[in-house]
């Protein structure tokens, strides 16, 4: 309000300015006085204009940059705000997705607005800013369609090597959870194992430190709430997120990461997630309360990332340990016997390669055109407790070749076939065609 009070203001003062430059014109050249006042005129005017201008870029969204760039850990379309000189930034990313499942089998079709996500954010100075994801998920909050806050942080950026961030956080594990916006990812499926293991999109209450060390060493460190153990399941610990609403916190968890950038084009990674997720909870058995064992949960994952000319390669390995896993499943099997086991150790991970081909087919052209594989590995199951039987449908191999095409940086288009292999023999094939894009 104040800037549009002093907005007004300024547009009143230009007017009353130009009044006294109109008449004095009128006057005769010999009249030095007379110019001299024109003169002082005009530089008073100068600074109104100049003044205005610093207003408006304070109250409106900054131009977008025809090249986003990721920054302290965050994806290219949600680092917007780090760029702004001052006030709000805007920004989001969309995605979409056809599928036509079980190609052997008559399996529905699927058309889906996946998610439009709407980014804001707002810098009070050069070392305050506030930043936000809002997302729609599935086009409208019927069924499973929702409507979210992926993160909602405070920073503090006090300087290179050193800075703190508070609120709704995205943990920093793999590859995926933090960068999610489509144009910076292969296929139109993230990859299983950063959806069951590294449960993105993973996001929880908490305060941290993030920077960057050495030129070539980034870090975030970060305490949060932790899991809550009854949402663990065969499939995963997707079930156990809490979100940020009215989240739990009797059992808080800690979680690093360091990125090291070898050299031009090689990032190498690690992250690791250690906490107890019961949250002093209990399972009502029998018209009986039975309390949650501990349930210490760790997950730890390593990455790597390698761009050379027009080729581009990615992995990761991640394992998850839950101890009291044979507690946790036997109290869940009283409660409900249908209740999934829940695995002591769960591990995946995967591969992928892609090749822009359109430098050896349209030298000097700004589009891309990128054929890429990837193959995945995932076992929720790996090691279940003495007395359980492993599912094996959540043992898989899944092959997703596929090609991307982007017109322009933030814009792609995306073809894929994802064959699943589990070995309980029941998954079925899929090809999908989407887009996504950011701004």
């Amino acid at each position: 309000m104040r800037l549009a009070w002093r907005f007004m203001e300024l547009l009143f003062l230009a007017a009353f300015l130009m009044a006294p430059i109109a008449r004095a014109q009128e006057v005769s050249d010999r009249d030095v006085a007379r110019d001299d006042e024109i003169a002082e005129l005009k530089r008073q005017l100068g600074v109104v204009v100049n003044e205005l201008e610093t207003l408006r870029t304070q109250v409106a969204a900054p131009e977008i940059p025809a090249e986003l760039e990721s920054q302290h850990g965050l994806g290219p379309a949600a680092s917007k705000v780090y760029g702004a000189a001052r006030g709000v930034s805007l920004g989001g990313y969309a995605e979409a997705v056809y599928r036509k499942r079980d190609l052997d089998e008559d399996g529905d079709d699927e058309a889906d607005m996946t998610r439009v996500v709407a980014y804001l954010g707002y810098k009070y100075n050069d070392w305050i800013l506030f930043n936000t994801e809002i997302e729609f998920e599935h086009g409208s909050t019927e069924e499973e369609g929702s409507v979210s806050v992926e993160f909602a942080t405070l920073d503090f950026l006090l300087s290179p090597e050193f800075n703190v961030r508070t609120g709704l956080m995205l943990i920093p594990m793999g590859i995926v959870n933090e960068v999610h916006e489509p144009p910076f990812y292969y296929s139109t499926t993230r990859p299983l194992a950063e959806r069951v293991i590294l449960p993105s999109t993973w996001r929880e209450n908490g305060v941290g430190v993030f920077g960057n060390l050495f030129e070539r060493l980034s870090y975030r460190v970060y305490v949060v709430n932790g899991f809550e153990a009854s949402g663990f399941d065969s499939s995963g610990l997707r079930g156990g997120r809490q979100n940020g609403s009215e989240a739990l916190a009797n059992d808080l968890a800690l979680v690093g990461r360091l990125d090291f950038d070898a050299f031009d084009g090689m990032r190498l990674g690690a992250s690791y997630y250690v906490g107890n997720s019961s949250q002093d909870q209990d399972i009502e058995i029998g018209g009986d309360a039975f309390g949650l064992p501990d349930a210490r949960t760790t997950i730890w994952e390593v990455h790597g990332e390698y761009r050379w000319q027009a080729l581009t390669a990615r992995a990761l390995w991640s394992q998850a340990h839950v101890a009291d896993a044979g507690t946790l499943s036997e109290l869940f099997t009283l409660a409900d016997e249908d209740h999934p086991v829940v695995s002591r150790r769960m591990m995946g991970g995967y591969a992928e390669l892609a090749y822009d081909v359109i430098p050896i087919l349209f030298p000097g052209s700004e589009q891309s055109l990128e054929p890429f594989f990837r193959f995945e590995y995932v076992d929720t199951q790996n090691k279940v407790p003495s007395g359980f039987l492993a599912d094996r449908f959540y043992k898989q191999r899944i092959y997703v070749p596929g090609v991307q095409w982007k017109p322009i940086s933030n814009v792609v288009l995306k073809l894929d076939y994802r064959n699943v292999d589990d070995f309980a023999h029941e998954g079925g094939d899929e090809v999908n065609l989407g887009f996504g894009l950011v701004f």
